[in-house]
């Protein structure tokens, strides 16, 4: 995967107002995330991003050795140090929650509990002189994200009661017209059918500019200026033209232009069958939130072009000639909103991604041509597979942690591997009757046949409810290796601690039970 397709990716997995831009400046995203800087006239952000760019740290590799004084005077009061915390919130509802699990957060309860059972580990290791090499840094990281991971996915199959249970998923009758994905809680039972009626796809818009000869000189030399109108935003674009510069030049320019701005728009010269090229301008978001307003973008010369580079007015006059002749302001796609009905309600909306009382989140992929869309919760039999699916999933993936022979240069992984083996294989009868069969490398392959014969006799919960031991065996192997994951890698003992005098090491806590590793916390 390269950097442009984690980029488009990313997009699909961001909260509706950050845009994932290459350059966060605050400039795509104002008047619409709070926490950047809309306040005011908005550009707080965008200030901010601009003033931190020119702070420069002097350098001080050479200097006496003393004691470095920390202290700063600001506002007229004295600071120990020269750092401030700053508070971050409603992450969630700007940039999404994809990728969060609620027990990724705790109660200060449970982080007490889990900082008692850090400085328990250290108060019972040796000194060692870790092994700090790269290869070391990947492995141990590796056995803790994966462990995390399994942790969280076997919480989540955790009743209240602390029994398993199946997680819900949502389902679509139409998945090509409208996906679904269940966001509610699993506890939540009183989960309604809907049925969701799609008239209209919401669009994005798009300018075809004229088609030109691409080695024809329409465009005189000189500097241009002209205004890109996004909402109440208004992005400046300046370049020069020179002799030599054909109109394909120019378009590429432009181009490049647009796309570098990271303004919400993407720019791409187009060739049709004769060989004529123009410019393609296309806008990230859909819809129109703004009902005065039929473009999401427009495109002017630059009324105070004349004040930055000649008072004759020329700059303005040849920015205006440069839209005119390439044609920037051609709509060739007007943008529109979603039009939908949700079990005979009609509703719109700027996008095709849509929440609905916090329970769904739907995608419009197509109209459904007047045949509604039920969306509902799985049969326990879809959704109990896909439960078990996910808990082997991050067992296996754990596992080929230890499978990974580059890693075997590591007394511990031998170990970490005979012990998943012997988990697996301890409880292999039960998992069998699951449909789960145990490999003698420890992989867990599943059968289907099995669940869904399950399923037809009735026994399904009864087969899933065995999977319960298993579970917590697994989730307490995985929770140990995410405390102290530093027990598989080489390291070197220096000394052995006191038993009879106890003390903990705040200063080791990190490296000896996982992990400050090349900034990793």
């Amino acid at each position: 995967m390269n950097y442009n397709e984690v980029l488009n990716n990313a997009k699909h997995c961001i909260g509706e107002y950050c845009k994932a831009c290459i350059e966060c400046n605050g400039k795509v995203c104002r008047n619409q995330i709070p926490g950047p800087g809309a306040k005011g006239v908005g550009d707080t952000a965008i200030r901010n991003y601009d003033k931190w760019k020119e702070i420069r740290l002097n350098m001080d590799t050479l200097n006496e050795n003393k004691k470095v004084n920390m202290k700063t005077k600001l506002f007229g009061r004295e600071f120990k140090y020269p750092f401030f915390a700053g508070p971050v919130g409603a992450v969630n509802l700007h940039y999404g929650n994809k990728y969060n699990s609620k027990y990724e957060s705790h109660t200060k309860a449970q982080l007490k509990t889990m900082s008692g059972k850090v400085m328990k580990i250290n108060s019972q290791t040796p000194a060692y002189k870790l092994d700090t090499s790269e290869h070391a840094q990947k492995y141990a990281i590796d056995l803790k994200e994966n462990a995390r991971e399994l942790v969280i996915i076997a919480n989540d199959l955790t009743d209240k009661d602390g029994s398993i249970n199946y997680r819900k998923a949502a389902s679509s009758s139409d998945p090509e017209s409208v996906e679904a994905s269940y966001i509610g809680s699993p506890e939540d039972d009183s989960i309604e059918a809907l049925d969701i009626n799609v008239s209209e796809l919401a669009t994005n818009q798009i300018n075809i500019s004229n088609f030109l000869a691409p080695d024809s000189k329409h465009i005189d030399t000189g500097s241009y200026s002209f205004d890109v109108n996004i909402g109440n935003l208004t992005y400046e674009i300046e370049f020069d033209v020179d002799k030599k510069e054909t109109t394909k030049d120019i378009q590429d320019k432009i181009s490049r232009l647009l796309n570098n701005s990271n303004i919400g728009l993407n720019c791409e010269v187009v060739t049709d069958s004769t060989g004529n090229t123009a410019l393609s301008i296309e806008s990230d978001t859909t819809g129109i939130s703004n009902t005065n307003k039929n473009v999401i973008f427009s495109i002017k010369a630059n009324d105070d072009a004349y004040d930055t580079y000649s008072e004759d007015n020329s700059v303005y006059t040849r920015s205006m000639t440069l839209i005119n002749t390439l044609g920037l302001n051609r709509v060739s796609q007007y943008p529109k909103n979603a039009e939908f009905s949700i079990n005979g309600v009609e509703h719109t909306s700027t996008s095709n991604d849509i929440s609905i009382n916090k329970k769904f989140e739907l995608s419009f992929n197509k109209t459904t041509d007047g045949k509604p869309v039920t969306i509902s919760l799985q049969t326990d039999k879809d959704s109990i597979t896909d439960s078990i699916n996910e808990l082997v999933t991050g067992y296996n993936h754990l596992l080929s942690v230890s499978n990974n022979s580059n890693n075997d240069k590591f007394a511990g992984n031998a170990k970490l591997r005979k012990e998943f083996i012997n988990l697996a294989k301890t409880y292999s009868s039960q998992l069998n009757l699951t449909g789960l069969n145990v490999n003698e490398d420890g992989h867990i392959d599943i059968n289907k046949d099995t669940i869904t014969n399950a399923a037809d006799s009735g026994t399904l919960n009864d087969i899933f409810a065995g999977l319960s031991s298993f579970k917590d065996a697994l989730q307490d192997k995985a929770e140990d290796i995410v405390f102290n994951p530093m027990d598989y890698v080489n390291n070197k003992i220096i000394a052995y601690k006191n038993p009879l005098r106890v003390v903990n090491d705040p200063y080791n806590l990190s490296a000896y039970t996982g992990m400050m590793f090349n900034g990793y916390i």
